[in-house]
C-alpha cells in the first residue's frame, strides 16, 4: 500500500513537471511573438493563480501558484529516489537524480523566497529578481527567462534519473533481492 502511494506521489509529480514544463515553453513562446507584453499564462494556470489569490491580486495567486507547483514536482523528484533506494539503488548513485534533487531543492528555496517577499513586503525578491535589482519589464524577461531554464534544467535531470533507474523495478514494485545465502544452499 505504501509502495503504491510511493509511486503514485512519483509519477503524478514527474508528470506535472512535464506539464509545468511546457506551460513555460508556451509563455516563452508568447513573448517570442510579442516581445513587449506582460508575461502570459495558460488559462488552467490563470485559474489556479485566481483560485490562490490569498489577498485578491493576481501577483499572490501567481507566487503560491509557482510555489505549489515546485513543491509538487520536489514531491516527486523524492517519491523517485524513495523508489530508487527501494530498487536497491541509493540517489547517491544516481548522478542525475542527485543533482535534479538539488536543482530543484534550490529552484523551491526561490519560490519560498519569492513567495514570502511579496507576502511580507508586497514584493518578489529572490535571486531571479537579483534581490529587487531588476524591475519593470526587464525584470519580468529575466524572470521568465531564468525559471524557463530552471525547469528545462531540472526536467532534463530528471528524465536522464528515470531512464538511470530500473523502470521495470520501480514501476512495477520490485525491488532487488540479494543473494541466497550459501548456508540455505
Amino acid at each position: 500500500m505504501r509502495y503504491r502511494l510511493v509511486r503514485d506521489v512519483a509519477v503524478f509529480g514527474l508528470v506535472f513537471q512535464v506539464v509545468h514544463f511546457f506551460e513555460h515553453g508556451a509563455q516563452l513562446g508568447y513573448w517570442f511573438l510579442n516581445p513587449t507584453e506582460k508575461p502570459w499564462l495558460t488559462p488552467w494556470a490563470m485559474g489556479g493563480r485566481d483560485l490562490l489569490a490569498i489577498d485578491g491580486t493576481a501577483a499572490a495567486g501567481n507566487e503560491l501558484l509557482h510555489l505549489l507547483g515546485n513543491l509538487i514536482f520536489m514531491a516527486g523528484l523524492i517519491g523517485l529516489a524513495v523508489l530508487a533506494g527501494q530498487a536497491g539503488r541509493a540517489t547517491s548513485q544516481n548522478k542525475y537524480l542527485h543533482r535534479a534533487l538539488s536543482l530543484q531543492g534550490l529552484h523551491c528555496l526561490e519560490h519560498l523566497l519569492l513567495t514570502g517577499t511579496y507576502l511580507i513586503w508586497g514584493t518578489p525578491l529572490g535571486f531571479t529578481t537579483l534581490f529587487g535589482a531588476v524591475t519593470g519589464t526587464f525584470g519580468s524577461g529575466l524572470r521568465v527567462w531564468a525559471h524557463f531554464l530552471l525547469n528545462l534544467a531540472a526536467t532534463y535531470l530528471t528524465g536522464r534519473a528515470v531512464w538511470a533507474v530500473d523502470r521495470r523495478s520501480w514501476l512495477i514494485g520490485r525491488t532487488r533481492r540479494s543473494a541466497p545465502s550459501p548456508m540455505l544452499s
